[in-house]
């Protein structure tokens, strides 16, 4: 993940930067995604967790929510994102929200279909300054792909709601041969209606789409896209906002791209030895409905242990040993200069060489929008 940006263009770090910073720097968590249901009123095609509103999973108990963000306070874990699932499920979603609101929540991850006016407000009132949720296309197009009628007017209402009361929206799009042809349309209605900022995701390719590594755009899509977001980030009178996930070569190639340009970003290559394009091992953890510690939100099968077993402290230097681990193939230092501030998705490495004891996380990222086709260890549409 890299807000592209203020990654290259803000001058001092922010204050969610500073905290995340000096949490890593004295061994704690420097983010947390926290997952607090896997049930979801939606089907969405593309779910990496297949997630649904009529399988109950397992999950931790109320009071084990509640001792969680106790031990979060004590962990000192400076930002905390809610997720799912759909977090709105969980009977005590607005318990755990207000819980949780002096350990620093920012942003809730939600499909919105449960925001009214009145949960606007009150999201609002308990400190929630981002909402993230998702669009893909035209109502037909995205009511289609989340399987469930009505769905994208919902969206439209519940961003318009939550824009009143201030809270900032960013849009979620996964890429996808799908999706691709809206991904223009999408950031003007995202401007249109006010959102701050877009998180454009590379397609993962497990839960519903497992086995779709054909629905990928190409290479050539890729930098095509990366090629408009140096346009718009270069100009200085657009202030519009790109994070983009699970893709993490696209930032040398966009710091390239502003380098002829004749910009300087030596200010954000400074920041990405601190916090690389792919945060896995940086103190950056997820935590599943049932406490399991995740290196990614992308990886569910991942898991480092229970927090419950081997608590906060365990769990960030387990993270920490990924970080230390030297990545292969075209990956590698020796192959790539860039291998340091991007070291390719390691989710996408780890589900490649997957087997039933788990996989190979240090392992080549086969999806490098820097890499010519024919270096790479299994050939790909480019």
């Amino acid at each position: 993940m890299a807000h592209v940006r203020s990654l290259f263009f803000t001058g001092a770090a922010s204050e969610s930067e500073s905290k995340a910073q000096e949490a890593k720097r004295l061994g704690r968590p420097s983010s947390m995604i926290w997952n607090i249901t896997n049930r979801c009123n939606l089907l969405c095609t593309h779910c990496y967790m297949a997630a649904d509103g009529r399988t109950k999973p397992d999950q931790l108990s109320d009071e084990q929510a509640y001792e969680m963000i106790d031990r979060m306070h004590g962990a000192g874990v400076p930002v905390v994102f809610l997720s799912g699932g759909e977090p709105m499920m969980r009977p005590n979603f607005w318990e755990i929200l207000e819980r949780i609101n002096a350990a620093g929540v920012r942003t809730i991850s939600t499909n919105c279909t449960f925001i009214t006016p009145e949960n606007a407000q009150r999201l609002a009132d308990n400190g929630v300054r981002f909402i993230a949720t998702s669009l893909y296309g035209p109502r037909d197009f995205h009511d289609d792909m989340v399987k469930v009628p009505g769905t994208h007017d919902k969206i439209i209402a519940a961003i318009k709601d939550l824009r009143k009361v201030g809270v900032k929206v960013v849009i979620k799009i996964a890429l996808s041969k799908d999706t691709y042809p809206h991904i223009y349309d999408l950031i003007k209605q995202a401007k249109e209606m006010d959102c701050s900022m877009v998180y454009i995701c590379d397609l993962i390719t497990s839960g519903r789409s497992e086995g779709a590594d054909d629905l990928r755009i190409s290479n050539e899509q890729w930098r095509e896209f990366c090629d408009f977001v140096i346009d718009e980030v270069a100009d200085p009178e657009n202030s519009f906002e790109y994070d983009i996930g699970a893709i993490p070569s696209v930032i040398p190639y966009i710091a390239k791209g502003l380098t002829e340009r004749g910009l300087d970003v030596s200010k954000g290559l400074e920041r990405l030895k601190i916090f690389s394009a792919c945060p896995v091992g940086q103190g950056h953890m997820t935590i599943n409905s049932e406490g399991e510690v995740m290196p990614c939100q992308f990886a569910q099968d991942w898991t480092l242990g229970n927090i419950y077993e081997i608590g906060f402290a365990e769990a960030t230097r387990r993270l920490a040993e990924i970080d230390e681990a030297v990545p292969e193939g075209i990956c590698a230092p020796e192959v790539c200069v860039y291998s340091r501030i991007c070291r390719g998705c390691r989710v996408k490495a780890w589900q490649r060489t997957g087997s039933a004891d788990g996989g190979e996380q240090m392992a080549e990222d086969i999806t490098c929008i820097l890499e010519a086709c024919e270096r790479r260890t299994t050939a790909l549409d480019c």
